[in-house]
């Protein structure tokens, strides 16, 4: 089962192998990805980073989803992660995604940024996508750790303003 859908551009890392693996009990660590699975360098950086008695798995989105609508899939507690929101949306399109932690995205290099959290800044395009994840979301919020208040992504989409503004 997909316990969360995390999207965070730096995709695994410290908090999420310690802090978020245990907060949810996740047995498996999922990447789904279409560009990382370019790279075998970065795939096998990423499957490094599996903590004891933890799966680590890293996949094209399309195969993610392939594999992720396996029965088997059910019996596994999936923390599925992505870098950027028009993954996110083609998973939560296709699975029975019931939580979308939008935790980091701050990599898109435009000088037209809108900052929805402190953590969350997107270009034009992409704020469209965010609204859109938003609409087909079944819960969406902003939350770095497991230990600090989860945020109401769709209070914080409203409240949006303009970097540098």
């Amino acid at each position: 089962m997909i316990l969360q859908l995390r999207l965070d551009e730096r995709l695994i890392h410290g908090q999420v192998v310690t802090a978020w693996s245990r907060a949810l009990n996740a047995d498996t660590l999922m990447v789904a990805n279409d560009e990382v699975i370019k790279d075998q360098l970065k795939v096998k950086m990423l499957l490094m980073t599996a903590p004891a008695g933890k799966k680590v798995h890293v996949r094209g989105v399309d195969e993610s989803i392939r594999l992720l609508k396996d029965p088997r899939a059910d019996k596994m507690r999936i923390l599925l992660i992505v870098d950027n929101p028009a993954d996110a949306i083609r998973l939560v399109e296709a699975l029975p995604i019931h939580e979308v932690n939008v935790a980091n995205y701050r990599k898109k290099k435009s000088r037209d940024k809108t900052v929805i959290h402190a953590y969350c800044s997107a270009d034009p395009e992409d704020f469209e996508l965010f609204k859109k994840l938003n609409s087909i979301s079944e819960s969406i919020f902003c939350q770095m750790l497991p230990s600090v208040p989860k945020e109401n992504f769709s209070e914080l989409l409203v409240k949006a303003k303009p970097e540098n503004k």
